[in-house]
């Protein structure tokens, strides 16, 4: 489909300073799980507050899933749960405390081949689940992982992750407005390293593609598939999603390289519609970790998210 400008999205953990530094401090002494009955009485009220978020995924349930008002209502209260939930396991992971967690990858074999051959790769997320798991728990000493993350972060906070990552053989590639990330993207790569970035959020650039995502037209940013085409390296979509208490589970599927007749649009378009669909067969499974708190669907008006899961 043809590129066009779409809406930029902008965000950073919420919480203020005082909020970041009380669960990285507490988070680094308990189980994360002792916390998650506090989300019971954080959420209604935070939903409350952040009425626009909620009508958003309520919307999700109600207009792609296709559910009733009543059981749209209390998946939307779900899914505000659950993403409580992700963000204080993030936060644990941030403070030190990681050994509670665990990580199936059913086709790890994959991830380990690319990793122990020569060239680089690029591994895309989306925020479904916890994508910023990959940094910390595919910990390996081959190659290192370069993590692209929203460079708008507290200072404080930004400190934690690239302590965090260094520890795991990872680092941060910041993203910026003059979108002068691309080099550095392009600069790992041709070193042999892995970039992980998520493709379902436009920022900076507002250069898109448009795709098919549960029989409507979606939006995702241009700059990161046009690279994959134009680097010719092996792409891995990987979604992390959390199953039950501090057990996440890794979802792999290796994208199908564009045909060579292909010019360098239509192999991003390539790359773009297989990203959908397999963004579209973990969302059938796990409907309730879509943590895109805005009108994600062209035919909605999109809004600022609150928050950057």
């Amino acid at each position: 489909m043809a590129e066009k400008t779409g809406h930029k999205w902008s965000g950073t953990t919420g919480g203020g300073s005082f909020g970041q530094w009380f669960l990285l401090t507490v988070l680094k002494k308990i189980r994360v799980t002792w916390l998650y009955p506090s989300l019971y009485f954080a959420v209604p009220v935070y939903c409350i507050i952040n009425h626009k978020a909620f009508g958003c995924i309520f919307r999700y349930f109600r207009n792609i899933h296709h559910y009733s008002r009543i059981k749209s209502f209390f998946k939307t209260i779900q899914n505000h749960l659950i993403f409580g939930r992700v963000v204080l396991d993030r936060f644990a992971i941030l403070a030190g405390n990681d050994k509670q967690f665990q990580i199936d990858v059913p086709a790890n074999d994959t991830f380990l081949n690319l990793l122990s051959s020569p060239g680089g790769f690029m591994v895309i997320g989306s925020h479904i689940g916890n994508f910023e798991l990959v940094g910390h728990f595919f910990h390996q000493n081959w190659k290192r992982i370069n993590i692209v993350v929203f460079g708008g972060e507290k200072a404080s906070l930004q400190e934690k992750r690239r302590t965090s990552f260094a520890s795991h053989n990872a680092c941060m590639i910041p993203v910026a407005d003059d979108m002068s990330h691309i080099f550095s993207i392009k600069s790992a790569l041709d070193k042999g390293e892995v970039v992980a970035l998520v493709c379902d959020r436009i920022f900076g650039s507002h250069r898109t593609l448009t795709t098919n995502f549960f029989n409507k037209p979606a939006r995702f940013p241009l700059g990161t598939f046009v690279l994959a085409a134009k680097m010719n390296v092996p792409v891995i979509a990987l979604i992390v999603v959390k199953q039950r208490r501090t057990h996440y589970k890794g979802i792999i599927r290796v994208l199908e390289k564009p045909d060579s007749s292909f010019n360098s649009q239509e192999r991003a378009q390539f790359y773009v519609d297989q990203y959908a669909h397999f963004m579209e067969s973990v969302l059938q499974e796990f409907p309730e970790q879509w943590f895109n708190f805005f009108d994600f669907w062209e035919d909605n008006t999109p809004t600022s998210s609150p928050v950057n899961p």
